[in-house]
């Protein structure tokens, strides 16, 4: 029995979501849309399934306000990892932008390095 198909989406909580969003623009390239409905800024990954070739899908990468967290939660409590295309080229533009890099290591299974965002969400960053 297959329990998840797929990631749906990512939700971080924030204070003040447009300026994480804005860093999450400049350091890392990802794009938002805001939405007034949810009051929350949004970046979709489109990708097809490999079970359902012609179906189109997308994980939603969302930064809300704090007071939209769900009761049952709290703190920071998960790592994002990123897929790069080239680890050494964005820790140095990292770098340029003085974010810390907290570590680096290469595995059988790629090469990966760990920053934070201003509101110490853990990043990782891999290269396959």
């Amino acid at each position: 029995m297959k329990l998840v198909a797929h990631i749906g989406g990512i939700f971080i909580y924030s204070e003040s979501p447009k300026e994480l969003a804005d860093w999450y623009t400049k350091h890392l390239g990802i794009e938002y849309e805001y939405t007034s409905e949810y009051k929350a800024y949004y970046a979709s990954f489109h990708y097809h399934p490999l079970d359902a070739p012609d179906a189109k899908r997308y994980v939603a990468w969302s930064i809300l306000h704090t007071d939209k967290r769900p009761k049952y939660t709290e703190g920071k409590v998960f790592t994002v990892n990123y897929r790069v295309h080239n680890l050494d080229e964005i820790l140095a533009h990292l770098r340029t932008n003085n974010i810390h890099i907290k570590g680096q290591e290469d595995h059988d299974e790629g090469r990966f390095a760990w920053i934070e965002d201003p509101e110490g969400n853990t990043i990782e960053l891999w290269e396959e």
